[in-house]
């Protein structure tokens, strides 16, 4: 399958010449957008961390603290990522975000070749293979989304888990009237499997739940046709089945604990976003034939309502015509694949057809929350390839004339010229720095000044103050972990349900999905709560609250300082029980709740051992001095001449423990979102950490599913030598 050795070093030419500002004039240009303003900033949390021999499990500096290693897009558990980021540690730190495009744009590599070996197992030539590669890593899914770092990894895998389930009924799921080879059979049955469940194992950890979804759904559609189609026997569903659940087993490192996540987070409300499932309009079809129809390479004079991105649905003028021919061939292929790509489109397009919207609304609820229908792009992009090297095939395949010999060639160098030429180097897979500086570690929208005042403001104390927003960009809590400054607020589809309920208090619009709100009521003292000290604003507030006092103006902004700001531990000495977070949240985003004074608990568990509401207030309740804090563990020492209760703006999730003096302490839910317990009197050490048990547990699943794996793997190799021999 690796010789000859020319169709690899023609899809990696390919991409060098694609991508090859990004490649070779990196800083000046890179891949835009989220890879810069997400993913980079997660990386950057995750390479502080790994640099210390530490997971990166918990990220304080959005949120007021949240869980990073369940969100899936973090991919703290993908093996690719964890070797960028150490690579980068060991070679370049500075060079952090270059490694990630690497990252990227090796995965789009591998996609070329899974897709070359897709079909080459199809029977088509070499030189047709190698055009239906070229169709699928330079077309329309990896060129318009090359900027989400997760999609594109979990993308690649898409072609493997085709060849995996074609080969697996190649070899093992013949029908009674196809002659088969018993040693083959034998041999290369449970091979396959396992390449099945790896492949649907690596592309749920690269992170992205809604390509993941289509990788899924569309491999058990091909499946689907196979049996119709009678190139496949009922049996097909049986392996695939037993690969997910061993790829579910490979998996559960990550998949126990975002779905721990989803269960605390506003993505189980996502369906409710997505409404009648979205998609992309049925004017991305257009680019099909005319890519730029809509302006989608010169921002400027861009003016539709929907995402660049959803309209680039491109494959090439002579990749369309060949898919074209592919699909109207006689053989039971090209018509599994003419469905697969028609299918494809209709999903895609989502709510712009009453065939995808009552699908999607057909869905189980569970399901919806994890599908986007746009990106069934990349199963429509890989159908389109495969036809398109069909197609190539009944024009250039077998011993033909020297004209079909240079027919072939000169089909592939066209291709790949067109697919160049229109896509690389656009808005959605390249950006120069000169006209978008965006953030780094040392300037935020090309002013260094403003980074290095707003610094040093925050870092007044220990741990820094957080910063919040009433008109200002949405780069402050997308870009928290790399600057340094933390906030309040963040913008995650994972963000916590408890905690949005809370800032609530300080919003004007809001949906029970929403992850990101900025500051419309700054009067409220929730601000207070949040250790929120500073407010940014880029337009002057025209009658702000006595407590926020203006300070000098950074850089394209006013700042005004919170006087009234709490620190993230203090203690109090009245506790009000709440029976439910919805009791709880009615108080806390109550104008008259006074935070300093009063902490509202839940845990039923804890009731009984906090003090009474009922207690006057004392004439001092003590203090509270932060001895360490790190993204997991905080250590503190209190002084209390009474019982009192300590309250954080530190946000409760399970896996956080608290102990005193050694001691274990039982953590209470304090004001409907964050930590706390009761102190007894005295001078005391505090420590909380960071160590959730849903780890270990889904490490456990994880390593029982590799030596599942390794083991059949073992079996196959001496099964085969012992029948070569």
């Amino acid at each position: 399958m690796l010789q000859p050795s020319w169709p690899y070093a023609l899809l990696l030419g390919e991409l060098l010449v694609f991508y090859w500002r990004v490649l070779f004039l990196y800083p000046a240009y890179v891949i835009p957008w989220d890879l810069r303003y997400y993913h980079f900033p997660i990386a950057t949390l995750a390479a502080r961390s790994l640099a210390q021999f530490s997971l990166p499990l918990w990220d304080p500096s959005i949120y007021c603290g949240y869980p990073i290693y369940a969100n899936p897009q973090a991919q703290v558990f993908y093996p690719p990522a964890l070797l960028s980021i150490l690579l980068s540690n060991w070679l370049a730190p500075e060079r952090l975000l270059y490694f990630l495009e690497l990252q990227l744009i090796a995965h789009i590599l591998l996609a070329g070749i899974f897709c070359y070996w897709l079909l080459r197992s199809l029977d088509v030539s070499r030189v047709p293979a190698a055009l239906g590669a070229t169709v699928f890593q330079l077309g329309a899914f990896f060129a318009s989304q090359t900027q989400h770092l997760a999609a594109v990894d979990a993308a690649a895998w898409l072609p493997l888990v085709w060849l995996a389930l074609l080969q697996w009924n190649r070899h093992s799921c013949l029908l009674p009237d196809r002659p088969s080879t018993p040693q083959a059979s034998k041999s290369f049955n449970l091979p396959w499997l396992s390449v099945l469940a790896f492949a649907f194992a690596m592309c749920t950890l690269a992170g992205f739940p809604a390509v993941t979804a289509v990788v899924f759904g569309s491999s058990l559609l091909l499946a689907l046709l196979l049996v119709i189609f009678r190139e496949a026997p009922v049996k097909l569903f049986l392996g695939w089945a037993i690969a997910a659940v061993l790829a579910a087993a490979l998996s559960a490192i990550q998949l126990l604990p975002t779905l721990e996540l989803t269960r605390w987070s506003v993505a189980q409300y996502r369906s409710d976003f997505l409404g009648t499932g979205g998609g992309m309009p049925l004017q991305s079809l257009a680019s099909l034939v005319i890519p730029n129809h809509y302006s989608i390479f010169d921002l400027n004079h861009y003016s539709q309502p929907w995402n660049v991105t959803f309209l680039y649905t491109y494959c090439g003028l002579v990749g369309l015509a060949l898919a074209f021919a592919g699909a109207i061939g006689r053989s039971k292929i090209s018509r599994i694949f003419g469905i697969m790509a028609l299918i494809a489109a209709v999903a895609m397009l989502g709510d712009a057809t009453p065939v995808g919207k009552s699908a999607f609304l057909a869905l189980p609820r569970v399901l919806r929350t994890s599908i986007y229908p746009h990106y069934a792009l990349a199963p429509f992009t890989l159908s389109m390839a495969v036809l398109a090297s069909l197609g190539a095939q009944k024009f250039v395949g077998g011993p033909t004339s020297w004209i079909k010999r240079l027919a072939g060639p000169v089909l592939l160098a066209v291709t790949a010229i067109d697919l160049i030429g229109v896509g690389s180097g656009r808005p959605m897979n390249t950006a120069s720095t000169k006209f978008e500086p965006a953030v780094t570690q040392e300037q935020f929208e090309g002013s260094r000044e403003l980074l290095e005042r707003l610094r040093a403001m925050v870092n007044q104390t220990t741990p820094p103050a957080r910063i919040d927003t009433i008109d200002d960009s949405l780069e402050w809590p997308s870009t928290a972990a790399l600057t340094g400054i933390p906030t309040a607020s963040g913008n995650d589809p994972f963000a916590l349900i408890r905690y949005m309920q809370v800032r609530l208090a300080l919003a004007k619009h809001a949906t029970r999905w929403g992850r990101f709100y900025q500051v419309a009521h700054p009067e409220s003292p929730v601000l207070d709560l949040l250790n929120v000290r500073c407010l940014l604003t880029r337009t002057l507030l025209p009658h702000p609250p006595s407590k926020l006092a203006r300070l000098p103006d950074l850089p394209g902004r006013a700042i005004y300082e919170n006087t009234a700001v709490l620190p993230r531990f203090f203690l109090v000495d009245r506790t009000l029980p709440a029976a439910s977070m919805e009791q709880a949240l009615d108080i806390v985003r109550s104008p008259e709740f006074q935070p300093r004074d009063l902490a509202v608990i839940e845990n039923a568990l804890a009731l009984d051992r906090a003090p009474s509401a009922d207690t006057g207030p004392a004439p001092n309740t003590g203090l509270v001095r932060v001895l360490h804090y790190e993204p997991r563990t905080v250590m503190l020492e209190t002084d209390a001449p009474h019982a009192a209760f300590l309250v954080t703006s530190e946000a409760y999730y399970p896996g956080w423990r608290a102990r005193i003096d050694d001691r274990e302490q039982p953590l209470v839910l304090t004001n409907a979102a964050f930590r706390g317990f009761e102190i007894p009197a005295g001078r005391h050490h505090i420590e909380m950490r960071f160590s959730p048990r849903i780890i270990w547990y889904g490490s456990a699943i994880t390593f029982a599913g590799l030596i599942i794996l390794a083991y059949v793997l073992l079996s196959a190799i001496i099964g085969r030598r012992r029948w070569i021999s």
